[in-house]
């Protein structure tokens, strides 16, 4: 399989932006199909093999400006075809906001964009989809949290493809609408060494 990858580095708003899409396909190796297995999957290869194409894309923008948050999203589809040719298939992914510092304003705008997207599609999407990310990308060993989190979810199948494939183009469509706002109304604040130090300090962690 194969993908694009475009990069965007010392721009005059982002220290460096990048957008990977992936398209790939193969065998699922048995380490791979175990971890499925451990996460509910009932998994039947033929001959011991799984044919598998997956396909995502993500991003992560870092901006020059601390006062700027750094932002993620992935979304990503994975499909297996079983030894008797029917396929199992799901979705998976999220948008998460990284701030130096936290703007209850920007919180707000960005959790509600999100929000809107996930309740016109399931009104307990958002919710169970949040916790999931505030768990996701909760740093253990420091007893912190990477961001101000966002949404995130995983084996997504159900109540049918097409439908599934709706909301997770709603929850893409909401990554400038959700940012943007949050970039154009930091984008000439003042900031000083200290705090572009700190900017890289939380990078760094």
């Amino acid at each position: 399989g194969g993908g694009i990858s475009c990069v965007m580095q010392d721009g005059k708003v982002f220290e460096k932006a990048g957008v990977n899409v992936s398209v790939v396909f193969g065998y699922l190796t048995e380490e791979a199909a175990k971890q499925m297995r451990s996460r509910g999957k009932v998994l039947k290869g033929k001959d011991g093999k799984l044919p598998f194409c997956a396909m995502g894309v993500s991003s992560v923008i870092h901006p020059k400006n601390p006062h700027i948050p750094t932002v993620h999203f992935n979304y990503r589809y994975f499909e297996i075809e079983e030894e008797d040719g029917s396929k199992q298939w799901w979705f998976g992914g999220g948008t998460d906001l990284t701030p130096v510092y936290i703007d209850k304003a920007d919180a707000f705008l960005f959790h509600n964009t999100l929000k809107e997207a996930c309740d016109k599609h399931h009104l307990k999407y958002y919710a169970d989809f949040k916790k999931w990310c505030d768990r996701y990308f909760y740093v253990r060993h420091r007893g912190e949290t990477r961001g101000i989190g966002g949404i995130f979810f995983d084996d997504l199948d159900s109540p049918n493809q097409e439908e599934v494939f709706n909301f997770v183009k709603s929850c893409a469509r909401t990554v400038v609408p959700c940012y943007l706002p949050i970039v154009k109304k930091h984008l000439n604040d003042s900031f000083t060494p200290e705090e572009k130090d700190w900017q890289q300090v939380r990078r760094g962690r």
